[in-house]
């Protein structure tokens, strides 16, 4: 048995104390990297829960905890760990075990525990603000309690010191005979910034599980318009449309979200209850094994959008199939199998994946590797650069967490079953968010005319939220088949308003085109179509009077090469 033990008190006690340096909950342990270990025990458990290193840092608002089980478990199922913790720093009150008197346990596997203030008081995880990260299994937990719990009126946590332990299997931390103290910092909670505003310039796409139809039920409706309107989405994948249509859907966000006179919405709709809305034609869609793709024409290229919602819970093997014939559809639609998807197209994957089972499913999701080739064809790499897709891992505003589902009416606490995945090669994120109401100040909610209880009134799933922008490559020089240049100089000036000088140079003569792209990729003028030139330097002026401001792309092209710089207009 080897123990790594920081700071011994009288042999047998353990105490630390670490401010949070702002923790996270979203399945990226890196920034746990700052926090000092609190116990690392090197004791190997033949088999189950094998525990070996902890972490421990806090805020005024949360205590964390990162904690490392050794086998690949569900945190919320099938397991006994329960986690013990003397929150009045005496030994006296509570429950004494462990050499603690412990005033609160819960057993993660259970998804239960109690109180121990006055008598015995069972509570939820909703009762202590417990959220856990990730939903998948793991062998690497990070969770969070509220410490401004309060139990019949009394603080859970009324000293800065508190004393825990850990059971699990044969395993517990710290080793029988220890006890693990730790000293809560003073450090401010300083949650991430938020902003809830549409880009003027740019791509919003919006997940959204509507619960059975929930959308389309007059009482919800208020709450609903509300919603959208505070996001003001571009594409709308919703799951759980069963009695309504894609057509219905579409109307509905049209008097949600009035079109302007060069707009519509466009739906589609597959048959099963994934159904998509978008201010981008829908030319074409096909049903995958429950889920939906639609094929979109954006802009001048096409688009492919994945709406999803494999089934839940225990089925793990169904999950997985329905991901391996999701991958399979992207990669046969890459090669003009499926859809006809133009090279380099943008790829989105969005839905409620019901991730809350094995690692495995968001394996296959993220990277392409699938598990059922017998049936479903070779792997491949997702992504046109040769990479897996990102995974845009939105976050709760003003909460250090990244949950998609709240329901208070389970004993499953909040978790991230919700993705938004897409081509990183393509598509440049910007900021995501999954909304949760209740966390927003006051000032927020009355800007965006919502309310603290919308969210959580018509759905158990929250709305989900990523802004891209179209990525462009930019070069600085583009070598040629012939000798000489072929260049495209620096707008000048830049930034302008409304004119601004373009030059290129030819080393021979030949057609070229100049064209101007929005930061989404969509062309919005051509100064220059196909037109030929002598070889020599030429400089032509583009008038953006009729543009709005942001940053605009202008491209020359002479059939075999392109060249393409960045402009800001500023009005």
């Amino acid at each position: 048995m080897q123990k790594i033990v920081l700071l011994l008190l009288f042999t047998v006690a353990i105490s630390f104390s670490a401010k949070s340096q702002g923790i996270q909950l979203d399945e990226d342990f890196r920034d746990w990297d700052s926090v000092d270990t609190l116990y690392s025990d090197s004791d190997d458990v033949p088999s189950g829960i094998n525990f070996s290193t902890l972490k421990i840092a806090n805020d005024t608002q949360f205590i964390y905890f990162y904690l490392e089980v050794g086998d690949e478990i569900n945190l919320q199922d099938f397991n006994d760990i329960t986690l013990y913790i003397d929150t009045d720093n005496n030994v006296e009150t509570g429950i004494k075990e462990f050499g603690i008197g412990y005033d609160f346990n819960f057993t993660f596997g259970a998804r239960s525990g109690n109180v121990y203030l006055n008598g015995t008081d069972p509570i939820s995880a909703y009762d202590i603000g417990l959220v856990s990260s990730p939903t998948v299994t793991s062998t690497i937990f990070e969770f969070k309690f509220n410490l401004e719990t309060n139990v019949d009126g009394q603080p859970l946590f009324s000293s800065e010191i508190i004393s825990l332990k850990i059971t699990g299997g044969e395993d517990q931390l710290p080793e029988p005979g220890e006890t693990l103290t730790y000293q809560l910092s003073q450090d401010d909670f300083r949650p991430e910034s938020f902003i809830l505003k549409k880009p003027q310039q740019g791509l919003r796409v919006l997940s959204y599980n509507v619960l059975t139809d929930n959308l389309f039920e007059s009482g919800l409706q208020d709450n609903f318009r509300r919603i959208f309107r505070a996001i003001d989405p571009d594409i709308i994948g919703l799951q759980e449309v069963y009695n309504n249509s894609g057509a219905d859907a579409s109307q509905l966000m049209e008097s949600f979200l009035p079109s302007s006179d060069d707009e519509q919405w466009y739906s589609g709709d597959t048959g099963n209850d994934n159904l998509i809305v978008s201010r981008y034609p829908v030319i074409d869609q096909a049903s995958i094994k429950g889920n939906a793709a639609y094929l979109l024409e954006f802009g001048e290229e096409t688009m492919l959008v994945i709406v999803a919602h494999p089934p839940c819970c225990t089925n793990n093997n169904g999950r997985q199939d329905e991901f391996d014939a999701m991958m399979a559809f992207i990669r046969d639609s890459k090669s003009g199998q499926e859809f006809d998807l133009d090279q380099n197209s943008p790829i989105l994957i969005l839905g409620d994946m019901n991730l809350v089972g094995f690692a495995r499913q968001q394996k296959t999701l993220l990277t392409g590797d699938i598990v059922n080739e017998q049936q479903y064809g070779s792997d491949f790499i997702p992504d046109w650069d040769g990479t897996s897709l990102d995974d845009a891992i939105p976050s709760n505003p003003n909460l250090p967490t990244t949950y998609t589902w709240y329901s208070e009416n389970s004993s499953f606490s909040p978790g991230r079953l919700d993705y938004i995945v897409y081509t990183g090669s393509q598509l440049e994120l910007t900021n995501s968010f999954s909304l949760y109401t209740p966390a927003l100040p006051g000032d927020t909610l009355e800007a965006y005319n919502l309310q603290a209880e919308d969210v959580t009134l018509v759905s158990d799933h929250l709305p989900v939220v990523a802004d891209f922008t179209k990525i462009i490559p930019v070069y600085s020089e583009v070598q040629t088949d012939f000798p000489g240049t072929f260049q495209l100089n620096q707008n000048h000036p830049n930034p302008f308003n409304p004119t601004t000088l373009i030059s290129f140079e030819l080393s021979k003569p030949e057609n070229v085109s100049l064209t101007i792209h929005n930061i989404s990729g969509q062309k919005v003028a051509s100064i220059i179509n196909n037109k030929q030139y002598l070889a020599g330097r030429f400089s032509v002026t583009f008038n953006a009077e009729g543009l709005s401001s942001g940053v605009y792309f202008y491209q020359l092209s002479n059939g075999s090469s392109v060249i393409t710089k960045k402009m800001m207009l500023i009005k």
